[in-house]
């Protein structure tokens, strides 16, 4: 009964949210990973978090912003000149091949750290705010999002994510032929696979040229100097989070038991270097105890909010009670709110749950909009009145966990 009043306020957080979203984006638009942007806006939300009686804490970590795309050049060149060798010596063409899937398996799939000391390094920032409950505290909840915005993909045309998809698709296919004809001509040929090709194993390297445009196109998806506003990804979660902590903080609202808090990540676009900082700080501290960690990324489109089952490219599978107390909170505010994974990327609830804690995603939008990691992320493309719904869910998470005493 207590949080009814904040319930019938939500329209001023809906106008917060929107207020909040629109003057980062215009005043701190070019937060890569490790940048004055972001640190900038890492700053701003501190001190909002701050003046509502939060406890915050800002915490530096070392980042390296290359190391979450460098990894495709690698592969890329790695892949053309493996194609190159196939028509001279086959040992070495697979040798290539090798090479080139290390970083893509490593770095593109799984997100490791392993290979960050090889590009340059910068110095990027995460925001952790808390507000007191009334009693002994039984529970917590952080709600979290990320302060950084993502490289624009290329090409910067209409449909530019199905072109995406189709190099990306063509470059595997070709990657796998191209390893195919390796093994087969090697093992035809014994020893090393030496020999100038011809014949029928000459007419398979040449259909190896259809896959060449793809690799060579790869090198130049992602823009290293241009990046999104990052007004739905993910300026839309920062801003949810804090409205729900403003509305706390100013109604007066204590939960009864349970604590609730807010962690912004930095360097998330660049394989979830914040939340990883945070959890090798933090996670011991929590790691046990009825925490839940709550990521909020990307609130766009209610016909696609959906509660994460699993994350880092579907590797990872995320905590089922977590999964539940979205759920139940979804369906105490009438929200239509899916089950689902992510299969292509990740959020910063891989971190968590890979830590060990508690921990979930909340996302609504469409990886082929025209939206996603773009220049056309900006707030006037953003939903006011999901986003309302979006505040009440995670008000609603918090009503939730008071609610188990």
């Amino acid at each position: 009964m207590k949080f009814d009043a904040l319930k019938r306020d939500s329209a001023q957080s809906k106008a917060y949210i929107m207020s909040e979203t629109e003057y980062v984006a215009e005043n701190m638009s070019v937060r890569g990973a490790g940048s004055v942007a972001e640190a900038d806006a890492a700053d701003h939300f501190a001190e909002k978090l701050e003046s509502l009686g939060a406890k915050v804490t800002k915490e530096e970590f070392d980042v390296a912003p290359a190391a979450a795309f460098g990894w495709i050049g690698v592969t890329a060149v790695c892949v053309l000149l493996a194609y190159v060798a196939y028509f001279f010596v086959s040992m070495v063409s697979v040798a290539l091949i090798i090479v080139a899937l290390v970083p893509l398996v490593v770095q593109g799939v799984l997100m490791s750290r392993a290979f960050d000391k090889v590009y340059i390094g910068r110095v990027s920032r995460n925001v952790t705010a808390v507000l007191p409950c009334e009693g002994e505290v039984k529970r917590r909840v952080f709600f979290t999002a990320h302060l950084d915005a993502a490289h624009t993909f290329r090409p910067a045309v209409k449909g530019r994510m199905k072109w995406v998809l189709a190099i990306v698709v063509a470059s595997l296919v070709g990657t796998i032929y191209l390893l195919a004809a390796d093994i087969a001509r090697w093992a035809y040929l014994g020893s090393m696979g030496t020999g100038l090709v011809t014949e029928g194993w000459l007419i398979a390297g040449l259909v190896g040229i259809v896959f060449v445009p793809a690799w060579i196109a790869a090198l130049f998806l992602i823009d290293g100097k241009k990046l999104s506003v990052g007004a739905g990804d993910d300026l839309t979660g920062c801003c949810v989070a804090l409205a729900v902590m403003k509305a706390l903080a100013e109604s007066g609202v204590k939960p009864a038991h349970t604590e609730v808090g807010v962690i912004l990540t930095g360097a998330e676009e660049c394989g979830l270097r914040g939340s990883k900082a945070w959890c090798d700080a933090h996670a011991e501290e929590y790691r046990g105890s009825e925490t839940y960690f709550v990521t909020l990324d990307t609130l766009r489109d209610a016909k696609l909010l959906k509660v994460h089952t699993r994350d880092l490219n579907g590797l990872k599978a995320l905590d089922k009670d977590a999964v539940g107390l979205v759920k139940a909170a979804a369906d105490n505010a009438g929200t239509e709110c899916g089950e689902g994974g992510i299969f292509l990327g990740a959020t910063d609830a891989a971190s968590f749950a890979s830590a060990g804690l508690k921990a979930t995603g909340i996302t609504a939008f469409d990886p082929m909009s025209e939206t996603y990691h773009t220049e056309n992320d900006l707030p006037e493309s953003l939903d006011a009145d999901f986003l309302e719904k979006c505040y009440l869910l995670a008000l609603g998470i918090v009503e939730e966990l008071d609610g188990r005493d």
